[in-house]
């Protein structure tokens, strides 16, 4: 279990270095929305992965608390009015809409 514990650390640490690289940071983001990144350590979500889908649902949650999300689909991150097609918090595409 001990091993575990501590390839968990290594994973949240490779976690926050990616979102570091954006320019956000797990302590700012995660007392407001609380993602899920435990969940994502367990079904085996690259690191990197991860920080991108996170990034996403904190988007997605800001554009939520200012009453500017997207109305044509519920798991969408980008706000109202988006250009191209919807993307949701799950997907894979980091492409600009």
């Amino acid at each position: 279990m001990e091993n575990m514990s501590e390839t968990y650390e290594v994973w949240l640490d490779r976690f926050r270095d990616a979102l570091r690289s954006i320019n956000m940071r797990v302590e700012d983001w995660q007392s407001i929305w609380s993602f899920d990144f435990g969940a994502e350590y367990e079904i085996g979500t690259d690191p990197d992965a991860a920080a991108m889908k996170a990034n996403r649902f904190w988007w997605r949650e800001q554009n939520r608390s200012l009453k500017q999300d997207c109305r044509l689909t519920p798991t969408c991150w980008l706000p109202r009015g988006h250009q191209g097609s919807c993307q949701p918090v799950d997907s894979d595409t980091q492409g600009a809409a």
